[in-house]
């Protein structure tokens, strides 16, 4: 009995070595998986936070530090490493030096002479080298008369045509109709390569034009444009080069290039973005600058605060509902204590219904955050499209003052005098909004001598459905009375259609034009009416 005891603890003894062993085996074998993971998800979050990127305007935070104060970009250094399409690698070259592939793309904001609008669609200009040499130009408003030959050297190539793509022609009239910059049409010559690509036409929808903003009367361009009567639109280009885009080397920048792509020098060479690297300047809240700081310290941030304000920016002092409007005050902040709620204000402009007044005297305060709410007219957003308003376009001839830009009705004689009339926000500055225009001068205006054209197009679409909801009950109306003396109309042999016709046709004119308007900045292309907006600038008086 004692001996089978024994026997029986043993057997118990050595059945829980063996689970515990098997125990102990289990838990190094799940912290190994565990370690493996970390180290896994580690090398995952270091490759997102090497490729994270941010652009001009975006609100960041420490990444030590979320709770703290806030920042916003206001600098961006790009480094790229581009791969040719033999495979070679072109290391660490700075962002400016790259060009788009083609010229215009769909989406683009463009400028001609007082008009600007969006571009729908661009068509290729082509040109294809072939075998004896002979060289054509082909406008391609079809992509099935010029077909690609495989094999193919990219298969997810971003454009349909591109440099070194071999290329047969489908239907010869697109061919005989081009231009023969080398040799004559023949039909035989039928296949070639590409050597070059770029725009050779642009559909447009036009938006609105600087006159129409102005009060006066200005026509639309024809939606189809050669490309040469076109500016585009655009700051900090620079800075949006991501992993796969396309892109060009600007003149002169291509002798690091490997021997073998130098001898294709007769097809444009276009390059595929491999690597980014970025560096970022930051403006903190408190009105220091940070420059040249790692994306790896630095957090997005998608919703600021509805009190969160920023150096530069025009905020309204808050007023409490029995308070009078007049006696509200418009500042420029300074700086924000984010720890403490305030913010330092300078006080420059009292706000009297439409009329703005400059004081003689501004004061700076530290107020409560929460005393404070942005400015509803003077709030610009770094990229913002803006057109110059008739304030200043009073001057004898243009001048640039102190960083401060007028524009003469003479020079506006031309076309290209609007391209000083339309432009970016780049952000504020000493106390106004620092602007690159269209021309590509970069210059600094008054808050109350630009206006937004986002803000625009949603005050002209109120303003209209405003107008459209009462000609439609002066319409309704007009039915009433129609119907009332319709039989004495007809007894006399009268047309009563005329004055009916008329109540209905002005609000479905302008609302369908203000609706194209809108959708057509936003991306819509459905709609190709065009007609005027228009923009009457408040009044200024200096005491």
């Amino acid at each position: 009995m004692d001996l089978f005891v024994i026997d029986s603890d043993s057997e118990s003894y050595s059945g829980t070595s063996d689970s515990e062993d098997q125990e102990c085996e289990f838990t190094d074998h799940a912290q190994s998986i565990l370690s493996s993971l970390d180290e896994s998800i580690g090398k995952i979050d270091d490759f997102l936070t090497f490729e994270r990127g941010f652009l001009h305007g975006d609100i960041v935070c420490p990444v030590s530090d979320p709770s703290g104060q806030l920042g916003r970009v206001v600098g961006v250094e790009m480094f790229v490493d581009l791969e040719t399409y033999s495979g070679d690698i072109i290391e660490d070259v700075n962002s400016k030096q790259l060009s788009r592939v083609r010229s215009f793309v769909s989406g683009d904001c463009v400028v001609m002479g007082p008009w600007m609008g969006r571009v729908i669609r661009a068509f290729d200009l082509v040109t294809v080298v072939f075998s004896d040499g002979a060289k054509c130009e082909m406008l391609l408003r079809d992509s099935e008369v010029l077909k690609p030959i495989p094999p193919f050297i990219f298969e997810d190539a971003p454009y349909f045509y591109y440099p070194s793509q071999r290329v047969r022609i489908v239907h010869p009239s697109v061919s005989k109709s081009g231009t023969w910059l080398s040799g004559s049409w023949r039909a035989s010559r039928d296949e070639g390569v590409v050597s070059h690509v770029d725009v050779g036409l642009v559909h447009v929808n036009w938006i609105t034009s600087v006159a129409n903003v102005w009060g006066d009367r200005s026509s639309s361009p024809p939606n189809f444009q050669d490309p040469k009567n076109l500016t585009l639109l655009s700051c900090f280009p620079y800075a949006n080069w991501q992993l796969g885009d396309w892109c060009t080397l600007s003149a002169g920048h291509d002798g690091s290039l490997p021997s073998e792509d130098r001898k294709c020098s007769r097809y444009s060479q276009t390059y595929v973005v491999a690597k980014t690297k970025s560096t970022f300047d930051v403006l903190w809240q408190n009105g220091s600058i940070s420059l040249g700081l790692e994306p790896y310290i630095l957090a997005p941030v998608s919703t600021p605060g509805d009190h969160d304000f920023w150096p530069g920016q025009f905020v309204l002092e808050k007023l409490a509902v029995e308070e009078a409007a007049e006696r509200q005050r418009i500042g420029i902040v300074r700086n924000v204590d984010a720890l403490e709620r305030t913010v330092n204000v300078k006080w420059i402009v009292p706000v009297d219904d439409d009329i703005v007044r400059y004081g003689s005297d501004p004061t700076e305060e530290t107020v409560s955050a929460y005393e404070l709410v942005e400015h509803p007219d003077f709030s610009f957003c770094t990229g913002e499209v803006v057109i110059r308003s008739a304030l200043n376009i009073d001057k004898s001839e243009a001048d640039l003052t102190n960083g401060t830009m007028t524009v003469s009705r003479k020079s506006l004689d031309t076309s290209s005098g609007f391209l000083s009339c339309i432009g970016n926000v780049l952000g504020y500055k000493d106390d106004g909004i620092e602007v690159q225009w269209a021309s590509g001068v970069i210059s600094k205006a008054q808050h109350f001598e630009i206006i937004g054209l986002e803000r625009l197009l949603d005050n002209s679409l109120e303003s209209v459905n405003e107008v459209h909801t009462s000609v439609d009950d002066e319409a309704e109306q007009e039915t009433i009375h129609h119907e009332s003396t319709k039989n004495a109309l007809e007894e006399s042999g009268e047309d009563c259609t005329g004055s009916l016709r008329n109540a209905f046709y002005f609000s479905k004119t302008a609302f369908d034009f203000l609706t194209n308007v809108a959708s057509s900045f936003f991306g819509a292309h459905d709609s190709t009416s065009s007609s005027s907006v228009s923009f009457i600038p408040c009044q200024i008086i200096y005491v």
